[in-house]
């Protein structure tokens, strides 16, 4: 019959996701400090004093294949400290879109290893080799990446470095300086979140004025570098 819809409902996939996550994932995630509740899909462990998170999302009947459900993952640093930050520097358009919800910083998969495969499935013992699946990557990829930024510290070098090598001049370059100039303010480095800024958008950029407000924030308002709890 047309428009019949087949494969499982949201609810049925989320179900076998969940349990796949207990039987196959939570114990590798709980050894490194990750924990997750009865009915999430999320995992998440204290950052900085905000929280970093492995996160599972289901895309119900995907136009490439109708009766199956595919499943990604993607990881977050969440800060609402450096958020509020955040805000005071960005354009006013783009304050509660790039900093939503207070993550700083979300990257999906295939920005952690290379080349992952789609995963979906349509039955119970598909989902659970998809997370059979996904168990490889986190152990080889996902769990170094956010082990390599288990500080507020850490991740501010590390995408300082980032920043720093990529030399290709690209333009735009978009809010991601911003942030971590944010991150260093949080610090109490307001004179590196200043280099920081400077090297992103340069006096000849079109986006320094765009990015004004970063530039405004005043060094001397800054306050005492916090304590990391939970790093």
């Amino acid at each position: 019959m047309a428009g019949t819809q087949t494969g499982p409902d949201r609810a049925t996939a989320l179900a076998w996701l969940r349990q796949a996550l207990a039987d196959e994932l939570d114990d590798l995630m709980r050894s490194s400090g990750f924990e997750r509740s009865a009915r999430s899909v999320s995992y998440g462990r204290p950052w900085g004093g905000g929280r970093q998170k492995v996160d599972f999302e289901l895309i119900v009947r995907p136009h490439y294949a109708p009766d199956a459900v595919q499943v990604s993952l993607s990881v977050s640093f969440v800060s609402a400290e450096i958020a509020a930050i955040a805000r005071t520097m960005l354009p006013a358009d783009d304050a509660d879109i790039v900093v939503r919800k207070d993550v700083i910083q979300r990257s999906v998969l295939d920005q952690i290893t290379p080349n992952p495969p789609v995963l979906k499935f349509t039955s119970e013992p598909e989902a659970r080799d998809a997370v059979g699946h996904v168990k490889s990557w986190v152990s080889s990829s996902v769990i170094p990446y956010l082990e390599a930024r288990k500080s507020v510290e850490e991740f501010v070098r590390l995408d300082v470095r980032s920043l720093m090598d990529d030399s290709s001049g690209r333009s735009p370059r978009g809010p991601r300086a911003v942030v971590v100039a944010a991150a260093q303010r949080f610090l109490g480095r307001p004179e590196d979140a200043l280099v920081t800024l400077e090297f992103a958008y340069p006096r000849e950029s079109l986006e320094r004025t765009y990015y004004d407000a970063a530039f405004m924030a005043s060094p001397m308002a800054e306050v005492a570098p916090r304590t990391e709890a939970g790093a």
